[in-house]
């Protein structure tokens, strides 16, 4: 069955434990976005602009003159292409999996209408921050210098 996904959201039935953990995720200023900002200012890389408002997508990380936007995406939520995390919830499966689907196309449409807009789109992944944030810098870097990866491939 094919439910919309405002539909899904209005018949899910979540537990007092589940609300309370569930509303405390954040949407700016998470963890591996903190890590990667902490070691760009470390190594000297400044002139970003944090969560753009302005541009689709609110990217995390906005270098406006080098029309770079980066994106910190977390595994699980924007479901890394990596990862093995990819785990459904029990509770409301089709509910999640519709949630994960969208999530999944919205960034898809950010990211075609920042490249419209001129810009270089990079994807971040959270585990590839803790495997080694010196490389998300470095794959920063590079794209700053207009050597870098093309968006969402790992190095």
């Amino acid at each position: 069955m094919n439910y919309s996904y405002e539909k899904l959201r209005e018949t899910s039935v979540v537990s007092e434990a589940i609300h309370k953990s569930m509303s405390h995720n954040k949407s700016t200023g998470s963890v591996p976005e903190e890590k990667v900002r902490k070691a760009l200012w470390k190594a000297g890389i400044r002139g970003y602009r944090k969560n753009a408002k302005k541009l689709p997508g609110k990217p995390d990380i906005v270098f406006g003159k080098a029309k770079l936007a980066v994106f910190i995406h977390g595994c699980y939520w924007h479901q890394c292409p990596t990862c093995t995390n990819k785990r459904i919830p029990k509770t409301n499966s089709l509910y999640w999996e519709t949630k994960f689907k969208v999530n999944t196309e919205r960034d898809h449409r950010n990211e075609e209408a920042l490249v419209a807009k001129g810009y270089q789109v990079l994807v971040i992944w959270e585990c590839e921050v803790k495997a080694s944030l010196e490389e998300a810098v470095t794959r920063i870097t590079r794209a700053l210098s207009g050597t870098g990866n093309t968006p969402e491939q790992p190095t």
